[in-house]
């Protein structure tokens, strides 16, 4: 993954926190995408919520963004696991697409890791953080 600072709101880090200690005690032996969430979680520039850049992708965030050579453009929205639902264009923060633009900021390049080790670069074009009150994570 191309390496960029991440901030995320320590809201967001708790919430995520809990849920990975969730996934993992029901997959303990498990590896999967839950311990590149830990990893990202552990470098990434914790801040109070209302002190988070407008521009930083955060839970609940819709985000809108182009996936390079191709051009396809896509709108998502940033969600806990049991919250995701591809119907509704919400993706889990524990997809691919997920992992790569939790924490990232309007125009920043990364990539995605997908299923067969394909990489898949997108760039994101906008983003609107949809702030809530915390909410246990499940």
């Amino acid at each position: 993954m191309i390496n960029h600072e991440l901030f995320i709101s320590a809201r967001d880090a708790e919430g995520l926190a809990a849920m990975l200690g969730t996934h993992r005690r029901a997959r303990p032996l498990e590896s999967d995408a839950s311990d590149e969430l830990a990893d990202l979680l552990a470098q990434a520039r914790l801040m109070p919520a209302e002190k988070l850049p407008s521009d930083r992708v955060a839970m609940n965030s819709s985000v809108t963004y182009v996936e390079e050579p191709a051009r396809a453009r896509r709108t998502v929205t940033v969600a806990y696991p049991s919250e995701a639902d591809p119907a509704q264009r919400r993706i889990s923060v524990l997809s691919p697409i997920g992992l790569a633009l939790i924490g990232r900021r309007r125009g920043e390049v990364v990539e995605a890791l997908l299923p067969g080790r394909r990489v898949l670069e997108i760039r994101i074009l906008d983003m609107r953080q949809h702030r809530e009150a915390l909410r246990p994570a499940a």
